[in-house]
């Protein structure tokens, strides 16, 4: 479960998209396949490639099927927040594709809004890895060295019910990738 969010989480953070809103054939859902497609014409976002660190901090959590004792000691782990490490590509920075969106092939996820408006992005996403849905909502600002989002996710068709997570997500450029 903490790999899908990170995935949903760290890897949207770190693009853009050349369009308002990615949805090409106008009918509400953005598809992977609109994201990719948008991404590779005119006018992308170049992140700078590189070392880039991510910080995933979650500031609230709320779930009624969950005990108290499991809910105070989930929000004692995910108050410690996460923070990962990857390098970026020159390729990978000049045309991210769906993959750096959190929805790699056969992922199963669909953007209900895709917009980017300068430096402001704003994502609604929904991916259904494993039995369970996973929707997530993003609003920030990037640029080509850093960024941050402040981000809502819910998680359902868990044992315990829907599980609603708050935070933000911050990411900068360290330096050159490490050999």
């Amino acid at each position: 479960m903490r790999k899908i969010i990170l995935a949903s989480a760290a890897i949207l953070a770190l693009a853009g998209c050349s369009k308002k809103n990615a949805d090409q054939d106008g009918d509400g859902q953005v598809t992977a396949a609109e994201v990719s497609s948008a991404m590779a014409k005119d006018g992308a976002m170049e992140m700078t490639p590189g070392e880039w660190e991510v910080k995933i901090d979650f500031s609230n959590i709320e779930g009624a099927g969950i005990p108290e004792v499991a809910k105070a000691a989930i929000k004692e782990q995910i108050g410690k927040g996460v923070t990962t490490k990857s390098c970026l590509t020159k390729e990978e920075a000049a045309k991210p594709g769906a993959g750096m969106f959190g929805s790699p092939e056969g992922s199963n996820c669909t953007f209900a809004k895709f917009d980017r408006t300068g430096n402001k992005l704003s994502i609604d996403m929904t991916c259904k890895p494993s039995g369970m849905t996973l929707k997530s909502k993003m609003d920030g600002s990037f640029g080509a060295e850093d960024y941050s989002m402040t981000m809502e996710q819910t998680m359902e068709g868990l044992p315990t019910g829907a599980i609603t997570m708050k935070g933000t997500i911050t990411g900068k450029r360290l330096g050159d990738c490490s050999a």
